[in-house]
């Protein structure tokens, strides 16, 4: 018969064996949304640039696993030079990862998937026109500095600036989406965007291929908010159900604000993911659609204001991803509260409008910098005039995303 310690310690392997798995298959999950993104990206661009849309997402993860790999992981929560070397010591050795079940690993590779989505939504926003060696650096130092060192300060880290944010509404896609705009001002806007001042629609070629994006990520971002656990002894029923209810209070919201747009309405549906993701676990059911409907009803309109400034997001990812982020972390310090159904605790709605601001400047003004600097190394960054009226695809890549139409 065994003894009481044998079974503690089965026990425990069983748990930790049972934590690796359910972080892999969240982190699968989460992968996932890299499909997701080529979709909803690729269908919003014309036929001439799907090539180059789907390159640089295949990319962002390419780059992104070695960035996280070497800086990016270990950034997170410390900036001791030791501890760089210690992890640089160890991942050169499979030993040092046999202990628990790898568990160590299994939290690097969800943290990857994190990083990765917080990089990609740049590159719906600066599509169409910019050279493809410079959004590669773009993205490499996302991965490497720049999302490591918000997630450092951050409560996911040394917690230096503190606010709730259970699944990243600002850590990842708030992020993602104001570094997006500071490289969407520092880029400039696709030939013929804007004349005389008046925006001119630049339609994509495939919104069907946009809508099954748009649900791709939305299978996805189970993994990411109910994946947010971090171990399944603490998985949330009620955060399965905020981030659906907050996903059709998106998609409702934008539906409505548009006016029946479908782009506009599968665009919403992920605002909606995007704003639940800060306090999926502690609002209401009612409190998750509520924000749902907030975060998608503001997506044509703020699309709309970024054309007036003369901005152009070609996927919209600023209000999509940014501005729906912001409002995501504001509304949580509001339905958090017991008194309008949410579960109390520690939230508090100053701490997360200073977090959201914080969020903004710090992600617009790295954005606009890193691009001006890219542009600096790389002799330009974006194409010529010549190379963007033919397309990304055959200026970049020398293929044509479909062959059969460069033939008729």
């Amino acid at each position: 018969m065994a003894d009481g310690s044998t079974i503690v310690e089965a026990l425990t392997q069983l748990t930790t064996a049972g934590d690796v798995f359910f972080l892999v298959i969240m982190g699968v999950l989460v992968f996932l949304m890299q499909l997701g993104f080529a979709m909803l990206e690729g269908g919003q661009v014309r036929s001439k640039n799907v090539n180059n849309v789907m390159m640089k997402n295949v990319v962002d993860w390419l780059v992104g696993c070695v960035s996280w790999l070497f800086i990016g992981y270990i950034l997170c929560t410390s900036l001791n030079p030791n501890d760089f070397i210690a992890w640089w010591g160890n991942i050169f050795s499979a030993t040092p990862f046999l202990k628990d079940n790898g568990l160590e690993l299994a939290n690097w590779f969800f943290g990857l998937v994190f990083a990765a989505t917080a990089a990609t939504i740049v590159s719906g926003g600066v599509a169409e026109r910019i050279k493809f060696n410079s959004y590669l650096l773009i993205s490499i130092i996302i991965t490497a500095f720049l999302y490591p060192l918000f997630v450092y300060l951050g409560p996911w880290g040394a917690g230096i600036i503190s606010w709730h944010d259970y699944a990243g509404s600002l850590i990842v896609h708030g992020l993602g989406g104001f570094l997006a705009l500071g490289a969407i001002a520092a880029l400039g806007p696709r030939i013929g965007r804007f004349k005389n001042g008046v925006p001119v629609p630049i339609l994509g070629h495939n919104i069907p291929m946009a809508v099954f994006g748009a649900f791709a990520l939305a299978i996805g971002w189970y993994g990411f908010n109910v994946g947010s656990s971090l171990e399944l002894g603490s998985i949330s029923g009620l955060v399965c159900a905020t981030t659906t209810l907050a996903m059709a209070g998106g998609g409702i919201g934008a539906l409505i604000a548009s006016k029946k747009d479908v782009l506009f309405t599968v665009n919403g549906l992920v605002a909606g993911l995007v704003a639940i993701c800060a306090g999926t676990d502690i609002v209401s059911p009612i409190g998750g659609l509520i924000i749902g409907l907030i975060a998608g009803a503001q997506v044509p309109l703020v699309y709309k204001l970024l054309e007036n400034l003369k901005l152009d997001d070609v996927c919209g990812v600023v209000p999509v991803h940014g501005t729906a982020g912001v409002i995501g972390a504001i509304l949580a310090g509001v339905f958090g509260m017991t008194a309008l159904g949410g579960t109390g605790g520690d939230i508090n709605l100053i701490n997360q409008v200073i977090a959201a601001i914080f969020c903004i400047v710090y992600g617009t003004g790295l954005g606009f910098i890193l691009g001006k600097i890219i542009g600096v190394a790389t002799g330009g960054l974006r194409v010529s005039e010549e190379e963007e009226k033919a397309g990304l695809d055959l200026a970049e890549h020398k293929l044509p995303a479909y062959p059969e139409e460069e033939m008729a």
